[in-house]
């Protein structure tokens, strides 16, 4: 029940290879796991791991998202579990005391969270978002300044969906409380929300995701013809189209939704278009801009203010940055170094390259005669050969966040796993990776195309340029 029935055992880093200073850092803490239980607990945390990987948009973060797992022992194992809840009347003694039935809704799963936020913040001082995995089978979870999961049926998705709450302040987008048959939750209270994925308002010029609906989508987009009880009746639009779908928010009606469903509506959906923008935005640590003085003698970064900079590094013969982070080359041996986030501090991660490209969850680097194309494997020195030779690389968010132009200027975009690429695109001046596609600036014309990921065709989409580049604005 309290911080004596159980002891910390200490912390291990299971994922990413984000400098830890900049990195959206999640933390997996047990309770109810007993000293002999730890493996099991390690497990979970596993499946949570490749979870998140395989789920939009995480999918796209890679290794820029840090996860630490925190084994904790409990004297017993699981939760609490309140007969007032419809629960079984269990009482069982755990380190962060952890209790099913919070507000007499047995599915709503607490614990202390003073105790998991000073238990994470001296394990992993620059965590982002706590998270305790329950070691029970009974289905529960809850978001907030702490999110809580259980081990129930589909575990790894109640973890998702709290996620979305305790990280990025979602809503619940289903219409009930307790369960769809309560009373008292026909209509919503006015006052408009202050989450980003709810609102109960449907003009389209004050909508919140307004700029994310057609302008041929009907507003509201759907309405319950019964406020008396939820709207269970077929989305009367294509999946995936953004509107204004009424019930939200714990309420029949007068709350609507960005669309029809969503994983913060019902597990094993994607989040809906405005979930994943919300999620996309917050997940990105702060930016710094960075410079190699004329002389290449030192780098500076910004510091946000006036004109003011900081020097961050001595002298330098090129300096590469994306979601990843900062490396530069050695002005004499150009071997690389990877900036580490204090101010003089490198870490030497690699030898000489032709060029390299930063991505959002590691570095790529074009041998020197540009025979070869390596990945860095977020690890000492050591680096993996991904794929053949290739005339300049670029990397950015789109598809697996990497391209090379070959040597007869034609584009290829890596698949993910070592020698598999395909064909995107013919010949091109150069090429730039943004979070939807990549852009050309054509070889002949100089007009900007873009790709339109099917094939190798592109669309054409802007007159001559000298150069383009894509990013964050």
């Amino acid at each position: 029940m309290t911080t004596s029935d159980g002891t910390v055992q200490g912390h291990t880093q299971i994922h990413g290879t984000a400098p830890r200073n900049r990195a959206f850092t999640i933390v997996l803490l047990g309770d109810g796991f007993t000293a002999a239980q730890q493996t099991a607990f390690n497990t979970a945390c596993t499946q949570f791991v490749t979870a998140l990987n395989l789920t939009p948009p995480f999918d796209k973060s890679g290794r820029a998202i840090n996860i630490w797992r925190v084994n904790v022992t409990s004297t017993d194992s699981g939760a609490d579990d309140p007969v007032a809840a419809g629960g079984t009347g269990a009482k069982v003694r755990t380190y962060f005391d952890s209790t099913f039935g919070s507000l007499n809704v047995r599915r709503a799963l607490v614990c202390n969270n003073s105790t998991v936020l000073q238990t994470a913040a001296a394990q992993v001082p620059e965590f982002t978002v706590a998270l305790v995995v329950v070691n029970s089978t009974i289905y529960g979870g809850t978001g907030g300044s702490v999110g809580t999961y259980s081990l129930a049926d589909g575990a790894t998705e109640i973890a998702l969906h709290e996620i979305g709450h305790t990280a990025y302040g979602l809503a619940d987008e289903y219409a009930y409380y307790a369960s769809e048959n309560e009373t008292g939750h026909d209509y919503h209270p006015f006052g408009e929300p202050a989450e980003p994925n709810v609102t109960l308002r449907t003009d389209r010029s004050s909508l919140k995701w307004g700029w994310t609906v057609s302008p041929t989508t009907a507003l509201p987009t759907m309405s319950n013809p019964t406020c008396a009880k939820v709207d269970n009746r077929p989305s009367t639009v294509p999946a995936g189209r953004v509107g204004c779908f009424e019930g939200a928010h714990y309420y029949h009606c007068r709350a609507f939704r960005p669309e029809h469903n969503c994983k913060m509506r019902e597990l094993g959906n994607p989040f809906c278009q405005v979930c994943l923008q919300v999620i996309r935005a917050r997940t990105k640590r702060a930016k710094n801009i960075c410079a190699l003085t004329p002389m290449k003698d030192a780098v500076y970064r910004y510091t946000g203010m006036g004109t003011s900079w900081t020097k961050i590094g001595g002298a330098a013969g090129q300096i590469y940055a994306g979601g990843w982070g900062l490396v530069a080359t050695n002005p004499s041996s150009g071997d690389l170094y990877r900036y580490l986030g204090t101010p003089s501090m490198w870490e030497h991660i690699g030898g000489a390259g032709a060029s390299f490209a930063v991505g959002t969850d590691t570095v790529y680097a074009l041998t020197p005669n540009k025979d070869a194309v390596y990945r860095y494997d977020g690890y000492g020195t050591s680096w993996t050969m991904i794929g053949s030779a290739a005339d300049q690389i670029y990397a950015g968010e789109w598809g697996r966040g990497l391209v090379a132009r070959n040597l007869n200027a034609s584009l290829r975009s890596y698949l993910g796993t070592p020698g598999t690429w395909k064909l995107t695109g013919t010949a091109g001046a150069s090429f730039a990776v943004a979070t939807d596609t990549v852009y050309r600036l054509d070889w002949d014309t100089f007009t900007v195309s873009r790709y339109t990921g099917v094939s190798i065709t592109w669309t054409k989409i802007g007159d001559a340029a000298h150069s383009i580049v894509a990013g964050d604005i």
